[in-house]
């Protein structure tokens, strides 16, 4: 069955443009990926297509350095709103540089089966443009990132510290990953005895230390760490690589800092093992080299102290964040898409100097 442009524009209407798959999005970029030529005022390639939607002239000269720009354009006008990222713009946007016979032709299928997926997903959640972001949402410097949740959202009590302070608002400097049922909790110790003493006097929420029984755990480690935690430490080792409860935190907090734009996640070696993947383009605390060891709890410090620039609600929403939450537990790879996590271009590197145990 084919399907015409108003079909899909109407269709696609306010259907965020994460919700496109990678077949459709490698489709289009066999289209637009090489060089075309002028139709109007516009070529007909990638380079129309980020004009169009409105990138300036650097940015379109930066997409020329990808492998595959045109899934580089979608990728970075998924992350700004202000743009209006959504899958009936696409169409439109195709139509202005002339694509609207060949590419919307051929790649109609595709896109018609993803927002069809996407709005059987999202079938109890109105599609409205406050999905993909609600511009008036900011916040200050050094507050933890996504604090302003909605009272009646918020879990009440969900540690020790809530529940001897009677405060259920005490915001920490990170939150702590890692895996207490091997050799790391000797380091997660040393960590907190380091950082939680003079001079440092960070505070630090320690799963299986500061957590309170009796709650789902996913839900209280998904809440502290949007809520509650300026940053997290990812304590990397064997042990964390068998964990699946820390292999959930992690990939939940990259969720909030695509392209570790805000320094949100901060990965600490704390014994040699293989980076996870979606940690491979982060830089990273090595305590795997004794030489280095005294100088790195300063920088550790230092970057937990550092203004959380920019803050996730300035490219996700708050429905997008609670929706994030409450579906957290049964993450797909499509779900990755608006986080940049497989989309990521990492750089080539002359010299590996990560203490990996491949």
């Amino acid at each position: 069955m084919s399907f015409t442009s108003d079909q899909l524009i109407s269709e696609g209407s306010n259907v965020p443009l994460h919700a496109l798959n990678m077949s459709v999005r490698n489709k289009l970029g066999n289209f637009l990926d090489p060089e075309g030529f002028v139709t109007g005022d516009y070529s007909n390639d990638f380079q129309g297509l980020a004009e169009v939607i409105g990138f300036d002239f650097q940015d379109i000269k930066n997409f020329h350095r990808h492998r595959k720009p045109t899934q580089e354009v979608l990728y970075q006008w998924g992350t700004r709103p202000e743009l209006s990222p959504t899958v009936d713009n696409l169409i439109r946007h195709l139509q202005t540089i002339g694509r609207a016979d060949d590419v919307i032709t051929e790649c109609a299928h595709l896109l018609m089966k993803d927002i069809a997926r996407y709005k059987e997903c999202h079938k109890n959640i109105p599609l409205t443009k406050s999905m993909i972001q609600d511009p008036s949402v900011s916040s200050g410097e050094n507050r933890p990132s996504c604090d302003m949740i909605k009272g009646e959202e918020k879990l009440g009590p969900a540690s020790i510290d809530d529940v001897r302070t009677g405060d259920d608002k005490l915001y920490y400097d990170a939150f702590v990953i890692y895996n207490p049922a091997g050799k790391d909790l000797d380091f997660v110790k040393e960590l907190a005895d380091k950082l939680e003493a003079p001079p440092y006097n960070l505070r630090l929420f320690i799963p299986w230390r500061d957590d309170l029984p009796g709650s789902s755990r996913y839900e209280i480690s998904a809440h502290m760490i949007i809520a509650r935690c300026r940053r997290t430490i990812v304590i990397l080792s064997q042990d964390f690589l068998k964990s699946a409860a820390a292999d959930f935190q992690l990939k939940f907090a990259h969720c909030l800092s695509p392209g570790a734009r805000s320094k949100k996640v901060v990965p600490v070696f704390a014994a040699p093992c293989k980076m996870p993947d979606i940690l491979r383009a982060v830089s990273f605390v090595d305590f795997t080299n004794p030489g280095l060891r005294d100088w790195n709890w300063p920088r550790l410090h230092a970057v937990l102290q550092c203004p959380l620039k920019p803050d996730p609600r300035d490219y996700m929403s708050e429905a997008e964040l609670e929706e994030l939450k409450l579906n957290a537990g049964n993450l797909t790879a499509r779900s990755w898409w608006s986080t940049g996590v497989l989309t990521m271009n990492f750089p080539e590197e002359s010299e590996d100097t990560t203490p990996y145990n491949e």
